[in-house]
């Protein structure tokens, strides 16, 4: 009777011995790390199975990428081929130091310093007809594009005292109006200021628009004088041109990079 009862009673053990174990290994399939396991193992069968690799990235580059690479493309081909005569050597007495658009022009005159700065940006319009603004080669393809900055005059003295005079061109219906005898300029004061440093919000600035008109008058003959006049300003409008070209045609290459990017 003892023997029977220690066999039912080893019976009994191995077979809780077994669930437990079915138990514990049931648990441990379904532990995150194991399912994450599971999960991976899963995603690689799937991306062997189709050829897609889930950590792979997928780059975007679409049909309108290719059709506006390859208008940039003839854009640049036809800014290359626009038709710019060559330049004149009226600034070879200025020192130039372009910095991308904007550009800086100085030299001396006598005692004082004078400098030009500019800058092309947002300052390009179509040539008028009949202009003498810009030297241009006769073709038959779209008119040309000038570019007539604002500029700033700064006239330096010895003692570090500058007058700093921002002018702007006139258009050219503005500077043809009148007589034909009478030379009208082809550029104005905006505003104009006197200081030993840098400008700063604390500067008085005065306006052109507000100022004695006898004033306004004598600050453009100190300007005419300084051979900053209508000859100078046509000059200024062609090496701006220039400038403004070679920086579109730049940024064309530079976009046109962008678009090509994968």
């Amino acid at each position: 009777m003892s023997s029977l009862l220690m066999k039912s009673f080893l019976s009994s053990a191995q077979k809780s011995r077994r669930s437990l174990s079915t138990v514990a290994s049931f648990k441990r399939l379904l532990s995150p790390a194991n399912y994450h396991k599971t999960e991976i193992a899963g995603g690689v069968s799937i991306s062997r199975k189709f050829g897609y690799n889930p950590c792979q990235t997928r780059w975007l580059y679409t049909e309108t990428d290719q059709d506006m690479s390859q208008h940039i493309a003839k854009e640049i081909e036809n800014e290359k081929k626009s038709a710019i005569s060559k330049a004149s050597d009226y600034f070879k007495d200025w020192k130039i130091t372009p910095d991308g658009c904007e550009i800086s022009m100085s030299r001396k005159e006598g005692n004082e310093s004078i400098t030009i700065e500019f800058n092309v940006n947002n300052a390009t319009d179509l040539v008028d007809e009949g202009s003498s603004d810009f030297n241009v080669e006769e073709t038959n393809e779209m008119p040309q594009m000038i570019c007539r900055p604002p500029f700033i005059v700064e006239i330096g003295k010895p003692s570090g005292t500058k007058i700093r005079i921002s002018c702007q061109f006139v258009s050219e219906l503005e500077a043809d109006d009148g007589d034909e005898q009478d030379v009208r300029d082809k550029f104005e004061i905006v505003q104009f200021s006197v200081t030993k440093g840098d400008i700063l919000p604390s500067t008085y600035v005065c306006s052109g628009e507000t100022m004695d008109g006898e004033m306004y008058e004598k600050l453009m003959d100190m300007l005419d004088e300084r051979k900053i006049d209508n000859e100078f300003a046509k000059e200024l409008i062609d090496i701006g041109t220039r400038y403004e070209h070679k920086e579109y045609i730049k940024f064309l290459s530079t976009f046109k990079a962008f678009v090509d990017e994968k």
